[in-house]
């Protein structure tokens, strides 16, 4: 961990998915660089975000299949999960590749790691001046990578309580007692089937009418009913109005009466850009009401020489997509031609089964005004889960009639965040829907049903 200049090429804030691999790709055409992260190496998705929550949805997968075998034939007697050792697991993979990419960066040669806060102090002549725990370095480009971070609601009661966020969850050697989950988002979904599995009373509590709002109805519902299957008690339409202190843990007074103790409480319910200390104001650079750093198609700022990317720009919070903006970026400086003009919004909620998302909801599609037919199928009508005895599910494939062009899908079934990819690309390809016609897959798998879907295509009801 090394200052190799004082004056750099191009200063990266922020070592999460976007910044290391431009860091190296801007290293590898001779610009000197420096790369700054103030936590740890990775970011959020290798510390506390997608890798380690889904080394720990693995675990939590293997108790419920293991609890569910004798619909098998299958007989193992009672099933327990170890938390402790289910992170230990966790971390050992997530340190392990931690410390790889730190380490690489910490002995290159060129590129300078620091663990460090940095922020831009201002300008001097034609540089950008940046102020580290050690001093000031300049530079002619800065680029932001500096993520997003969890923020509480405004809930009276909560700031007098040991709350978790999705960092804190990870370190729990335990499993609570009773888990109240404050939203029914993503995160708070994938959460509390987890701790479910593992053993918990989950209780999530969601203030708008229905979880996962962003999604279909139809969707919310399917999923949400899963969850109730499972045992989770999923509450929808109902706020928290305080939060008092209790022996056992807390006590959540809920609008409408009903109170809730619980052991722990997860607070699940947004996240805002790690923007507000960067020293953004001392160089004009420009954020949005939110605080997201406003960019263009090729992320730059409304400031020559600065650049935004991943989850603080508000172009898509996901691993893929910080990761995509990198390599766009680096394009662009080198005189390619890719833009993120045209993106295509593509994810998954890694519950059990997943959902896998691209494009438009019908919903989204209806009120844009396409001629759209939709085909939808439950899980129990996909043979691979049939077959494997996991038929929770709605599979829905969406398309422009008009212009012969899938304009969404939304597959919520075993494997469907694999097999939403394959309609991806067609849309990222702006390949004509009609094309599942002829597409031969592989039986038995889960996106075998692709050609069935454009066959079964009709107007919504």
């Amino acid at each position: 961990m090394a200052l190799h200049h004082q004056s750099f090429d191009t200063i990266i804030i922020g070592a999460g998915q976007a910044g290391p691999g431009l860091a190296s790709a801007l290293d590898g055409r001779g610009e000197k660089v420096a790369l700054f992260e103030q936590r740890a190496f990775g970011g959020t998705c290798l510390n506390d975000g997608c890798r380690p929550t889904k080394a720990m949805r693995a675990s939590a997968r293997v108790a419920h299949l293991a609890r569910t075998a004798a619909k098998h034939g299958v007989h193992t007697g009672d099933v327990t999960v170890d938390l402790a050792e289910t992170v230990a697991r966790k971390d050992e993979l997530i340190d392990a590749w931690r410390e790889g990419g730190s380490d690489y960066y910490e002995n290159h040669e060129t590129i300078s790691y620091v663990v460090s806060t940095a922020r831009l102090t201002g300008r001097d002549g034609d540089l950008f001046t940046v102020e580290h725990d050690g001093g000031a370095v300049t530079a002619k480009r800065i680029i932001v990578n500096s993520g997003a971070r969890s923020v509480p609601p405004p809930v009276p009661g909560l700031d007098g309580i040991d709350w978790l966020d999705h960092h804190r969850i990870l370190e729990l050697t335990e499993t609570p007692d009773h888990l109240v989950v404050l939203g029914g988002s993503y995160i708070g979904l994938e959460f509390g089937q987890m701790f479910a599995r593992f053993g918990s009373k989950v209780t999530i509590v969601e203030m708008a009418d229905r979880i996962i709002g962003r999604e279909d109805p139809d969707i919310s519902e399917a999923i949400g009913s899963m969850l109730r299957r499972e045992g989770l008690d999923v509450r929808e339409g109902v706020g928290v109005s305080r939060i008092d202190v209790t022996e056992s843990g807390a006590r959540l007074h809920l609008n409408g009466g009903d109170n809730l103790d619980a052991s722990h409480v997860l607070v699940a319910a947004g996240r805002i850009p790690n923007s507000d200390d960067l020293g953004l104001e001392t160089v004009g650079v420009e954020t949005d009401e939110r605080g997201y750093i406003s960019t263009d198609e090729h992320f730059a700022t409304n400031v020559d020489g600065v650049y935004a990317v991943g989850d603080v720009n508000g172009r898509g919070a996901f691993t893929h997509t910080s990761y995509q903006d990198g390599t766009i970026l680096a394009d662009h400086l080198a005189g390619g031609d890719m833009t993120v003009a045209g993106r295509i919004p593509t994810y998954g909620l890694f519950t059990d089964p997943p959902l896998g998302r691209v494009g438009m909801t019908l919903t989204q599609a209806q009120d844009a005004g396409l001629n759209v037919e939709v085909a939808i199928t439950p899980g129990d009508g996909v043979t691979k889960a049939a077959l494997d005895g996991e038929t929770e599910g709605l599979w829905k494939l969406v398309v422009d009639k008009d212009k012969d062009r899938v304009v969404g899908a939304s597959f919520f079934g075993l494997y469907g965040d694999e097999a939403v990819q394959a309609v991806s690309v067609l849309m990222h390809v702006d390949a004509p829907a009609s094309a599942l016609a002829t597409w031969l897959p592989i039986h038995p798998t889960s996106a075998e049903f692709l050609p069935t879907f454009y066959a079964g295509l009709a107007k919504p009801e």
